[in-house]
Protein backbone atom coordinates (compact mmCIF):
# COMPACT_ATOMS: atom_id res chain seq x y z
CA UNK A 1 0.00 0.00 0.00
CA UNK A 2 1.36 3.50 -0.91
CA UNK A 3 0.86 5.58 1.68
CA UNK A 4 0.80 9.50 1.82
CA UNK A 5 3.92 11.41 2.28
CA UNK A 6 4.54 15.17 2.19
CA UNK A 7 7.08 16.32 -0.17
CA UNK A 8 9.66 17.39 2.81
CA UNK A 9 9.55 13.42 3.74
CA UNK A 10 10.12 12.28 -0.02
CA UNK A 11 13.80 11.43 -1.33
CA UNK A 12 14.35 12.73 -4.70
CA UNK A 13 16.66 11.14 -7.69
CA UNK A 14 18.22 12.17 -10.56
CA UNK A 15 20.67 12.20 -12.89
CA UNK A 16 22.12 15.07 -15.36
CA UNK A 17 21.43 14.38 -18.87
CA UNK A 18 24.78 12.86 -20.48
CA UNK A 19 26.02 15.32 -23.07
CA UNK A 20 26.69 12.94 -25.68
CA UNK A 21 29.81 13.05 -28.07
CA UNK A 22 29.91 10.49 -31.30
CA UNK A 23 33.20 9.39 -32.42
CA UNK A 24 34.23 7.51 -35.52
CA UNK A 25 37.07 6.91 -37.72
CA UNK A 26 37.77 8.69 -41.22
CA UNK A 27 39.78 6.63 -43.77
CA UNK A 28 42.80 8.68 -44.24
CA UNK A 29 43.21 9.56 -40.91
CA UNK A 30 44.71 8.03 -37.87
CA UNK A 31 42.91 10.21 -35.67
CA UNK A 32 39.73 9.65 -34.14
CA UNK A 33 37.39 12.27 -35.03
CA UNK A 34 34.30 13.53 -32.22
CA UNK A 35 31.48 14.95 -33.37
CA UNK A 36 28.68 16.84 -31.84
CA UNK A 37 25.86 18.99 -31.99
CA UNK A 38 26.27 22.54 -30.76
CA UNK A 39 23.06 21.97 -28.59
CA UNK A 40 23.50 21.89 -25.01
CA UNK A 41 21.11 20.67 -22.50
CA UNK A 42 19.70 23.79 -20.57
CA UNK A 43 17.53 23.59 -17.26
CA UNK A 44 13.74 22.03 -17.63
CA UNK A 45 11.09 21.93 -15.59
CA UNK A 46 9.84 18.62 -15.04
CA UNK A 47 5.78 18.29 -15.17
CA UNK A 48 4.17 16.35 -12.56
CA UNK A 49 2.64 13.35 -13.61
CA UNK A 50 -0.48 14.41 -12.61
CA UNK A 51 -3.12 16.21 -14.02
CA UNK A 52 -4.21 17.42 -10.47
CA UNK A 53 -1.03 18.93 -9.79
CA UNK A 54 -0.36 20.55 -12.88
CA UNK A 55 -3.99 21.83 -12.89
CA UNK A 56 -2.61 23.21 -9.32
CA UNK A 57 0.52 24.89 -10.49
CA UNK A 58 -1.34 26.66 -13.35
CA UNK A 59 -3.42 27.87 -11.22
CA UNK A 60 -1.01 29.19 -8.88
CA UNK A 61 1.08 30.98 -11.95
CA UNK A 62 -2.33 32.81 -13.19
CA UNK A 63 -2.55 33.86 -9.36
CA UNK A 64 0.27 35.56 -9.27
CA UNK A 65 0.42 36.79 -13.05
CA UNK A 66 -0.02 40.76 -13.29
CA UNK A 67 -3.11 40.78 -14.64
CA UNK A 68 -4.53 39.09 -11.35
CA UNK A 69 -2.93 41.16 -9.31
CA UNK A 70 -4.03 44.55 -11.01
CA UNK A 71 -7.41 42.99 -10.99
CA UNK A 72 -7.03 43.42 -7.25
CA UNK A 73 -5.81 46.73 -6.95
CA UNK A 74 -9.03 47.62 -8.81
CA UNK A 75 -11.08 45.68 -6.46
CA UNK A 76 -10.08 47.43 -3.38
CA UNK A 77 -9.84 50.82 -5.14
CA UNK A 78 -13.52 50.26 -5.96
CA UNK A 79 -13.69 49.03 -2.40
CA UNK A 80 -12.80 52.35 -1.23
CA UNK A 81 -15.00 54.05 -3.39
CA UNK A 82 -18.33 52.40 -2.21
CA UNK A 83 -17.50 52.93 1.65
CA UNK A 84 -18.01 56.25 1.38
CA UNK A 85 -21.64 55.49 0.58
CA UNK A 86 -22.11 52.03 2.34
CA UNK A 87 -19.54 52.74 4.81
CA UNK A 88 -21.68 53.46 7.79
CA UNK A 89 -23.88 50.06 7.10
CA UNK A 90 -22.79 47.28 9.93
CA UNK A 91 -23.39 44.78 7.11
CA UNK A 92 -21.45 46.38 4.58
CA UNK A 93 -18.70 46.30 6.78
CA UNK A 94 -19.14 42.65 7.70
CA UNK A 95 -19.77 41.28 4.50
CA UNK A 96 -16.33 43.11 2.89
CA UNK A 97 -14.42 41.17 5.62
CA UNK A 98 -15.57 38.13 4.81
CA UNK A 99 -14.36 38.43 1.03
CA UNK A 100 -11.29 40.36 2.41
CA UNK A 101 -11.22 37.04 4.57
CA UNK A 102 -11.94 34.66 2.28
CA UNK A 103 -9.56 35.71 -0.56
CA UNK A 104 -6.78 35.77 1.70
CA UNK A 105 -7.80 32.30 3.06
CA UNK A 106 -7.48 31.29 -0.96
CA UNK A 107 -3.99 32.85 -1.04
CA UNK A 108 -3.12 31.36 1.89
CA UNK A 109 -3.15 27.76 -0.05
CA UNK A 110 -1.65 29.40 -3.36
CA UNK A 111 1.37 30.76 -1.50
CA UNK A 112 2.07 27.52 0.21
CA UNK A 113 1.57 25.74 -3.33
CA UNK A 114 4.43 28.19 -4.54
CA UNK A 115 6.69 27.00 -1.56
CA UNK A 116 6.09 23.69 -2.43
CA UNK A 117 6.92 23.89 -5.55
CA UNK A 118 10.11 25.84 -5.12
CA UNK A 119 11.31 23.36 -2.91
CA UNK A 120 10.58 20.17 -5.83
CA UNK A 121 12.22 21.98 -8.26
CA UNK A 122 15.28 23.94 -6.81
CA UNK A 123 16.15 19.91 -5.21
CA UNK A 124 15.49 18.45 -8.77
CA UNK A 125 18.24 21.05 -9.95
CA UNK A 126 20.53 20.41 -7.10
CA UNK A 127 20.50 16.50 -7.68
CA UNK A 128 21.18 16.91 -11.29
CA UNK A 129 24.19 19.67 -11.17
CA UNK A 130 25.87 16.80 -8.35
CA UNK A 131 24.67 14.28 -10.61
CA UNK A 132 26.95 16.14 -13.52
CA UNK A 133 29.95 17.11 -10.67
CA UNK A 134 30.76 13.71 -10.60
CA UNK A 135 31.35 13.03 -13.73
CA UNK A 136 33.19 16.62 -13.82
CA UNK A 137 36.07 14.59 -10.54
CA UNK A 138 36.22 11.50 -13.06
CA UNK A 139 37.07 13.04 -16.19
CA UNK A 140 38.68 15.71 -14.92
CA UNK A 141 41.24 13.24 -13.18
CA UNK A 142 41.87 11.65 -16.51
CA UNK A 143 42.78 15.29 -18.06
CA UNK A 144 45.24 15.71 -14.67
CA UNK A 145 47.20 12.69 -16.02
CA UNK A 146 47.69 13.85 -19.10
CA UNK A 147 48.73 17.21 -17.97
CA UNK A 148 51.26 15.99 -15.43
CA UNK A 149 51.95 18.52 -12.71
CA UNK A 150 53.93 21.80 -14.75
CA UNK A 151 50.90 21.13 -17.55
CA UNK A 152 48.34 21.71 -14.81
CA UNK A 153 50.49 24.51 -13.13
CA UNK A 154 50.98 25.85 -16.83
CA UNK A 155 47.00 25.93 -17.67
CA UNK A 156 45.89 27.15 -14.20
CA UNK A 157 48.11 30.35 -14.96
CA UNK A 158 46.72 30.65 -18.48
CA UNK A 159 42.65 30.90 -17.08
CA UNK A 160 43.92 32.51 -13.47
CA UNK A 161 43.30 35.97 -15.26
CA UNK A 162 40.75 35.64 -17.58
CA UNK A 163 37.75 37.83 -16.72
CA UNK A 164 34.06 36.18 -15.93
CA UNK A 165 31.19 37.02 -17.32
CA UNK A 166 28.19 38.42 -14.95
CA UNK A 167 25.18 35.81 -14.51
CA UNK A 168 22.74 38.22 -15.63
CA UNK A 169 20.48 36.32 -17.97
CA UNK A 170 17.60 36.24 -15.14
CA UNK A 171 18.32 40.65 -15.32
CA UNK A 172 17.89 40.28 -18.83
CA UNK A 173 14.66 38.67 -19.31
CA UNK A 174 12.65 40.51 -16.96
CA UNK A 175 9.95 42.85 -17.88
CA UNK A 176 9.02 46.00 -16.71
CA UNK A 177 6.48 45.11 -14.58
CA UNK A 178 8.83 42.31 -13.09
CA UNK A 179 11.41 45.05 -12.31
CA UNK A 180 8.82 46.94 -10.55
CA UNK A 181 7.64 44.16 -8.51
CA UNK A 182 11.14 43.62 -7.21
CA UNK A 183 11.67 46.76 -6.61
CA UNK A 184 8.83 47.32 -4.65
CA UNK A 185 9.14 44.36 -2.86
CA UNK A 186 12.58 46.01 -1.56
CA UNK A 187 9.69 48.53 0.13
CA UNK A 188 7.23 46.48 1.40
CA UNK A 189 9.66 43.95 2.98
CA UNK A 190 11.60 46.60 4.61
CA UNK A 191 12.39 47.05 8.49
CA UNK A 192 11.05 50.38 8.56
CA UNK A 193 7.47 49.86 6.80
CA UNK A 194 6.88 46.89 9.70
CA UNK A 195 7.90 49.44 12.04
CA UNK A 196 5.49 52.15 10.35
CA UNK A 197 2.76 49.32 10.63
CA UNK A 198 2.82 48.93 14.59
CA UNK A 199 2.97 52.58 14.62
CA UNK A 200 -0.47 52.48 12.60
CA UNK A 201 -1.26 49.78 14.79
CA UNK A 202 -0.95 51.39 18.13
CA UNK A 203 -2.51 55.55 16.78
CA UNK A 204 -5.26 52.86 15.97
CA UNK A 205 -5.08 51.89 19.42
CA UNK A 206 -4.75 55.18 20.89
CA UNK A 207 -8.46 56.55 19.60
CA UNK A 208 -9.66 53.71 21.49
CA UNK A 209 -11.07 55.37 24.65
CA UNK A 210 -12.38 58.00 22.37
CA UNK A 211 -14.26 55.61 20.81
CA UNK A 212 -15.46 53.70 23.79
CA UNK A 213 -13.73 50.98 22.11
CA UNK A 214 -16.83 50.06 20.21
CA UNK A 215 -17.64 47.34 17.59
CA UNK A 216 -17.19 49.89 15.00
CA UNK A 217 -14.06 51.05 15.81
CA UNK A 218 -12.91 47.62 16.09
CA UNK A 219 -14.19 47.01 12.60
CA UNK A 220 -12.25 49.98 11.45
CA UNK A 221 -9.20 48.40 11.93
CA UNK A 222 -10.49 44.86 11.10
CA UNK A 223 -11.29 46.15 7.35
CA UNK A 224 -7.86 48.36 6.80
CA UNK A 225 -5.97 45.63 7.74
CA UNK A 226 -8.16 43.16 6.01
CA UNK A 227 -7.18 45.72 2.73
CA UNK A 228 -3.93 45.64 3.33
CA UNK A 229 -3.95 41.62 4.07
CA UNK A 230 -5.59 41.46 0.59
CA UNK A 231 -2.92 43.73 -1.22
CA UNK A 232 0.09 41.90 0.06
CA UNK A 233 -0.83 38.41 -0.02
CA UNK A 234 -1.20 39.25 -4.04
CA UNK A 235 1.72 41.16 -4.04
CA UNK A 236 3.65 38.20 -2.23
CA UNK A 237 2.07 35.43 -5.23
CA UNK A 238 3.12 38.09 -7.63
CA UNK A 239 6.84 38.58 -6.80
CA UNK A 240 7.55 34.64 -5.69
CA UNK A 241 6.61 34.29 -9.92
CA UNK A 242 9.16 36.69 -11.06
CA UNK A 243 11.56 35.36 -8.18
CA UNK A 244 11.11 31.92 -9.96
CA UNK A 245 11.42 32.99 -13.08
CA UNK A 246 14.40 34.88 -12.48
CA UNK A 247 15.96 31.58 -10.90
CA UNK A 248 15.03 29.66 -13.64
CA UNK A 249 16.39 31.69 -15.99
CA UNK A 250 19.98 31.46 -14.35
CA UNK A 251 19.85 27.83 -13.33
CA UNK A 252 18.99 27.52 -17.22
CA UNK A 253 22.47 29.70 -17.59
CA UNK A 254 24.37 27.23 -15.32
CA UNK A 255 22.93 24.09 -17.22
CA UNK A 256 23.96 25.16 -20.17
CA UNK A 257 27.25 26.13 -19.31
CA UNK A 258 27.45 23.27 -16.64
CA UNK A 259 26.85 20.70 -20.31
CA UNK A 260 29.04 22.44 -22.37
CA UNK A 261 32.03 21.69 -19.70
CA UNK A 262 30.74 18.29 -19.81
CA UNK A 263 30.82 18.13 -23.66
CA UNK A 264 34.74 19.68 -23.63
CA UNK A 265 35.49 17.03 -21.05
CA UNK A 266 34.11 13.91 -23.41
CA UNK A 267 36.32 15.57 -26.66
CA UNK A 268 39.19 15.70 -23.94
CA UNK A 269 38.73 12.07 -22.01
CA UNK A 270 36.50 9.83 -24.64
CA UNK A 271 34.60 9.35 -21.50
CA UNK A 272 31.35 8.16 -22.64
CA UNK A 273 30.52 6.79 -19.35
CA UNK A 274 26.52 8.43 -18.55
CA UNK A 275 26.21 10.74 -15.43
CA UNK A 276 25.15 8.79 -12.55
CA UNK A 277 22.20 9.16 -10.95
CA UNK A 278 22.15 10.72 -7.35
CA UNK A 279 20.08 10.53 -4.12
CA UNK A 280 19.05 13.07 -2.23
CA UNK A 281 17.26 12.10 1.03
CA UNK A 282 14.72 13.78 3.35
CA UNK A 283 16.77 16.06 6.40
CA UNK A 284 16.03 14.38 10.10
CA UNK A 285 13.58 16.57 11.59
CA UNK A 286 11.42 16.60 15.02
CA UNK A 287 7.80 15.05 15.61
CA UNK A 288 5.99 18.19 15.61
CA UNK A 289 8.01 19.95 12.84
CA UNK A 290 6.88 15.95 10.74
CA UNK A 291 3.45 17.03 11.65
CA UNK A 292 4.05 20.66 10.32
CA UNK A 293 5.14 19.26 7.26
CA UNK A 294 1.64 17.10 6.53
CA UNK A 295 -0.39 19.74 7.13
CA UNK A 296 1.31 22.40 4.89
CA UNK A 297 1.46 19.86 2.47
CA UNK A 298 -2.46 19.63 2.50
CA UNK A 299 -2.60 23.55 2.16
CA UNK A 300 -0.44 22.99 -0.66
CA UNK A 301 -2.72 20.50 -2.44
CA UNK A 302 -5.62 22.93 -1.72
CA UNK A 303 -7.58 20.81 0.26
CA UNK A 304 -8.15 23.64 2.60
CA UNK A 305 -9.87 24.89 0.27
CA UNK A 306 -12.54 22.21 -0.40
CA UNK A 307 -13.09 22.41 3.59
CA UNK A 308 -13.53 26.34 3.41
CA UNK A 309 -16.43 25.41 0.43
CA UNK A 310 -18.12 22.99 2.76
CA UNK A 311 -17.85 25.38 5.42
CA UNK A 312 -19.31 28.15 3.10
CA UNK A 313 -22.05 25.71 2.01
CA UNK A 314 -23.09 25.36 5.56
CA UNK A 315 -23.39 28.52 6.44
CA UNK A 316 -25.17 30.05 3.63
CA UNK A 317 -27.21 27.22 5.27
CA UNK A 318 -27.28 28.81 8.57
CA UNK A 319 -28.24 32.06 7.45
CA UNK A 320 -31.96 32.72 7.51
CA UNK A 321 -31.80 31.02 11.59
CA UNK A 322 -29.54 34.25 11.80
CA UNK A 323 -32.00 36.40 9.48
CA UNK A 324 -28.66 37.03 7.61
CA UNK A 325 -27.80 39.86 10.12
CA UNK A 326 -24.09 41.15 11.02
CA UNK A 327 -23.16 38.47 13.18
CA UNK A 328 -24.12 35.57 10.52
CA UNK A 329 -21.95 37.82 7.84
CA UNK A 330 -19.35 37.53 10.34
CA UNK A 331 -19.11 33.75 10.53
CA UNK A 332 -17.47 33.01 7.81
CA UNK A 333 -15.03 35.90 8.06
CA UNK A 334 -13.60 34.17 11.26
CA UNK A 335 -13.70 31.03 10.63
CA UNK A 336 -11.16 32.08 7.44
CA UNK A 337 -9.63 34.67 9.97
CA UNK A 338 -8.97 31.64 12.16
CA UNK A 339 -7.19 29.29 9.89
CA UNK A 340 -5.37 31.96 8.27
CA UNK A 341 -3.74 33.27 11.72
CA UNK A 342 -2.56 29.62 11.77
CA UNK A 343 -1.23 29.26 8.45
CA UNK A 344 0.65 32.72 8.69
CA UNK A 345 2.82 31.40 11.38
CA UNK A 346 3.07 28.33 9.30
CA UNK A 347 3.94 29.54 5.92
CA UNK A 348 6.60 31.37 7.94
CA UNK A 349 8.12 28.51 9.30
CA UNK A 350 7.39 26.36 6.07
CA UNK A 351 9.34 29.41 4.49
CA UNK A 352 12.47 29.14 6.72
CA UNK A 353 12.75 25.56 6.11
CA UNK A 354 12.65 25.70 2.45
CA UNK A 355 15.16 28.25 1.90
CA UNK A 356 17.46 25.85 4.89
CA UNK A 357 17.41 22.96 2.90
CA UNK A 358 18.10 24.48 -0.31
CA UNK A 359 21.23 26.25 0.95
CA UNK A 360 22.45 22.65 2.54
CA UNK A 361 22.00 21.42 -1.58
CA UNK A 362 23.85 24.73 -2.63
CA UNK A 363 26.70 23.66 0.43
CA UNK A 364 26.91 20.34 -1.24
CA UNK A 365 27.39 21.39 -4.52
CA UNK A 366 30.05 24.04 -2.93
CA UNK A 367 31.61 21.16 -1.61
CA UNK A 368 32.36 19.21 -4.83
CA UNK A 369 33.65 22.19 -6.86
CA UNK A 370 36.21 23.18 -3.93
CA UNK A 371 37.31 19.39 -4.18
CA UNK A 372 37.96 20.06 -7.90
CA UNK A 373 39.98 23.57 -7.40
CA UNK A 374 41.96 21.77 -4.62
CA UNK A 375 42.92 19.11 -7.18
CA UNK A 376 43.98 21.63 -9.65
CA UNK A 377 45.76 24.30 -7.37
CA UNK A 378 43.29 26.85 -8.67
CA UNK A 379 41.59 29.88 -7.27
CA UNK A 380 38.00 29.57 -6.52
CA UNK A 381 36.55 32.53 -7.50
CA UNK A 382 33.61 34.48 -5.40
CA UNK A 383 30.95 36.70 -6.04
CA UNK A 384 30.47 37.36 -1.93
CA UNK A 385 29.79 40.43 -1.02
CA UNK A 386 32.65 41.70 1.81
CA UNK A 387 30.43 44.58 3.13
CA UNK A 388 29.19 44.19 6.67
CA UNK A 389 25.47 43.88 6.70
CA UNK A 390 23.38 46.72 7.85
CA UNK A 391 21.74 47.36 11.00
CA UNK A 392 17.91 46.93 9.01
CA UNK A 393 19.39 43.78 7.37
CA UNK A 394 20.44 42.43 10.82
CA UNK A 395 17.37 43.22 12.89
CA UNK A 396 15.12 41.80 9.52
CA UNK A 397 17.52 38.36 9.95
CA UNK A 398 16.69 38.24 13.40
CA UNK A 399 13.22 39.12 12.75
CA UNK A 400 13.14 36.19 9.95
CA UNK A 401 14.78 33.36 12.43
CA UNK A 402 12.65 34.40 15.05
CA UNK A 403 9.06 34.11 13.36
CA UNK A 404 10.26 30.98 11.19
CA UNK A 405 10.83 29.49 14.61
CA UNK A 406 8.92 25.88 15.06
CA UNK A 407 7.99 27.61 18.99
CA UNK A 408 6.15 30.04 16.71
CA UNK A 409 3.99 27.95 15.22
CA UNK A 410 2.89 26.22 18.42
CA UNK A 411 2.38 29.85 19.57
CA UNK A 412 0.21 30.73 16.36
CA UNK A 413 -1.52 27.16 17.32
CA UNK A 414 -2.30 27.96 21.23
CA UNK A 415 -2.87 31.75 19.78
CA UNK A 416 -5.77 30.59 17.78
CA UNK A 417 -7.31 28.50 20.30
CA UNK A 418 -7.14 31.35 22.60
CA UNK A 419 -9.04 33.55 20.58
CA UNK A 420 -11.49 30.94 20.07
CA UNK A 421 -12.45 30.19 23.55
CA UNK A 422 -12.67 33.96 24.04
CA UNK A 423 -15.05 33.88 21.49
CA UNK A 424 -17.27 30.95 22.96
CA UNK A 425 -17.00 32.87 26.59
CA UNK A 426 -19.14 35.81 24.59
CA UNK A 427 -21.31 33.27 23.20
CA UNK A 428 -20.18 34.64 19.51
CA UNK A 429 -22.21 37.74 19.32
CA UNK A 430 -20.74 40.56 17.21
CA UNK A 431 -17.38 41.27 19.92
CA UNK A 432 -17.20 38.10 20.48
CA UNK A 433 -16.46 37.63 16.64
CA UNK A 434 -14.17 40.54 16.39
CA UNK A 435 -12.32 38.71 19.12
CA UNK A 436 -11.70 35.96 16.43
CA UNK A 437 -11.00 38.87 13.29
CA UNK A 438 -9.15 41.55 14.64
CA UNK A 439 -6.10 40.50 16.37
CA UNK A 440 -5.60 37.53 13.66
CA UNK A 441 -6.11 40.16 10.91
CA UNK A 442 -3.27 42.35 12.39
CA UNK A 443 -0.88 39.50 13.17
CA UNK A 444 -1.10 37.79 10.09
CA UNK A 445 -0.93 40.85 8.02
CA UNK A 446 2.55 41.85 10.10
CA UNK A 447 3.59 37.98 9.32
CA UNK A 448 2.76 38.45 5.45
CA UNK A 449 5.48 41.54 5.94
CA UNK A 450 7.65 39.23 7.40
CA UNK A 451 7.11 36.58 4.38
CA UNK A 452 8.01 39.50 2.08
CA UNK A 453 11.12 40.28 4.14
CA UNK A 454 12.00 36.67 3.89
CA UNK A 455 11.93 36.46 0.42
CA UNK A 456 13.87 39.14 -0.82
CA UNK A 457 16.70 37.75 1.79
CA UNK A 458 16.67 34.68 0.69
CA UNK A 459 16.36 35.80 -2.85
CA UNK A 460 19.78 37.66 -2.21
CA UNK A 461 21.46 34.87 -0.86
CA UNK A 462 20.54 32.46 -3.68
CA UNK A 463 21.48 34.87 -6.25
CA UNK A 464 25.30 34.99 -5.25
CA UNK A 465 24.98 31.29 -4.66
CA UNK A 466 23.97 30.91 -8.24
CA UNK A 467 26.59 33.65 -9.51
CA UNK A 468 29.42 31.34 -7.37
CA UNK A 469 28.74 28.27 -9.25
CA UNK A 470 28.18 30.32 -12.34
CA UNK A 471 31.69 31.80 -11.78
CA UNK A 472 33.40 28.83 -11.06
CA UNK A 473 31.86 26.50 -14.19
CA UNK A 474 33.15 29.28 -16.11
CA UNK A 475 36.87 28.80 -14.50
CA UNK A 476 36.99 25.20 -15.26
CA UNK A 477 35.61 25.20 -18.95
CA UNK A 478 38.17 27.97 -19.61
CA UNK A 479 40.94 25.27 -17.81
CA UNK A 480 39.90 22.94 -20.02
CA UNK A 481 39.64 25.03 -22.78
CA UNK A 482 43.50 25.68 -21.76
CA UNK A 483 44.25 22.23 -21.52
CA UNK A 484 42.72 21.17 -24.70
CA UNK A 485 44.90 23.89 -26.55
CA UNK A 486 48.34 22.40 -24.00
CA UNK A 487 48.10 19.03 -25.41
CA UNK A 488 47.32 19.88 -28.87
CA UNK A 489 51.16 22.59 -28.51
CA UNK A 490 52.90 19.83 -26.62
CA UNK A 491 51.60 16.40 -28.91
CA UNK A 492 49.34 15.23 -26.46
CA UNK A 493 46.64 14.94 -28.06
CA UNK A 494 47.44 11.77 -29.89
CA UNK A 495 45.26 10.02 -27.66
CA UNK A 496 42.84 13.06 -27.70
CA UNK A 497 39.88 13.03 -29.99
CA UNK A 498 39.70 16.15 -31.26
CA UNK A 499 36.12 17.92 -32.84
CA UNK A 500 35.61 17.51 -36.96
CA UNK A 501 36.47 20.14 -38.85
Amino acid sequence: MKYFRPIFRCEVEGAAETQRVASGKDANVDAVIVTTTEDVSGYRIKASPRLVDRWLDLTVRVAGSAPVFLFIIAGLLLWALMGIHFGNSDVWVAAISDVQAILCYVFDSFLMRQLLREYSEQREAMVEIQSRCNSHHRMIASVKKKLGAEGIRHVVEKCHDEPLNPLDHGLRTQGLFARCIIVFAKTFGHIISAGLYWVCIFIWLGFGPRCNWSNRWQLYINDATSALMVLVFAFLACLRECYADYTNTCLDAIFRLDSTLEKELRRLTEDDLPNQMEVILPPKENFLQVVIFYYADIIGTLVGIVFLVMVMIAWAAVGPVFHFNSNWWLLIGTYAGLVGLFDSFVLRNIQGKVHQYINGQISIVEKGDMGLFAGLSMAIPSAGSTKHPSLSQRVSRWMDAVSSHLSMVITGFFLTIGCLVASSAMKWSLTGQLISNVPPSIIETFFMLILITGQNDAEASAHIDLTNIYYRRQRLLSFMQHAKKFCEDHELSKDVAVPAQ
